[in-house]
């Protein structure tokens, strides 16, 4: 894996773990909520099989594990968790999910240990106010907002516990979520040099009608591994 931007004088050499690490810090303070993906080169996030492993690679993989570890927690939709399949973690897990359906045949719950860290769920306060024990035996139930989850409400939630450096990982409309509420601070893209084709709920952006105005992102760093890209790109602020 290379550094194409920044650009340096000299060929950049091969970039180590820890290179890496430092590639995909956070900043030292304050709250940043960044997203991280990886698309085709039409923009589709998963394979024909409806999960995103199908277009990953090694490469991707690496970069997924190390910038994951930089943060404080993981925020994903519901939808996300359960297509996806998650695992149980050692590090925060925060699901955006309005209804909590969230089954315990998830292999996030069924292969959960004492190791792991109890997953938050952040709901709304109709749907907090019905779940049962069994589910707030598997997650905490967090009521961030009446008729719809409100995500200043989520990050400010994750925030005052000292999660301040949030790692969205899914799905589109979360995304598109956070980015019409003008929560997202960064983008993490892989691009793998693969078409998909698919309609628009297979691809990143999820936002019915479009965003409007455009969001405009500056690149702060691009990584290239065998033409797989690896983009970073902070939000511009109006």
């Amino acid at each position: 894996m290379r550094r194409l931007l920044p650009a340096t004088v000299e060929a950049a050499p091969e970039l180590t773990d820890e290179d890496l690490t430092t590639a995909y810090a956070f900043p030292p303070s304050g709250t940043w909520v960044r997203a991280n993906f990886v698309t085709t080169l039409d923009g589709a996030i998963r394979g024909g099989d409806g999960v995103s492993g199908s277009i990953s690679n090694d490469a991707d993989q690496r970069v997924f594990r190390i910038a994951r570890r930089t943060a404080d927690v993981v925020l994903v939709c519901a939808g996300t968790v359960r297509t996806e399949d998650y695992r149980p973690s050692k590090r925060p897990l925060a699901i955006v999910t309005a209804t909590l359906d969230l089954p315990s045949t998830l292999r996030l719950f069924a292969e959960s240990t004492e190791e792991h860290v109890t997953p938050i769920a952040l709901t709304t306060q109709e749907a907090a106010a019905t779940a049962d024990e069994s589910l707030r035996a598997r997650v905490e139930v967090v009521p961030c907002g009446s008729g719809h989850v409100d995500l200043s409400r989520v990050v400010a939630v994750l925030a005052d516990r000292g999660l301040r450096r949030i790692q969205c990982e899914g799905g589109p409309h979360l995304l598109g979520s956070l980015l019409r509420a003008g929560l997202l601070d960064e983008m993490l893209q892989t691009i793998v040099p693969r078409l998909r084709g698919g309609g628009p709920a297979d691809h990143l952006v999820d936002v019915p009608g479009g965003l409007d105005p455009m969001i405009r992102l500056t690149p702060s760093q691009v990584l290239e591994d065998d033409g797989t890209l690896f983009l970073r790109a902070q939000v511009v602020r109006a």
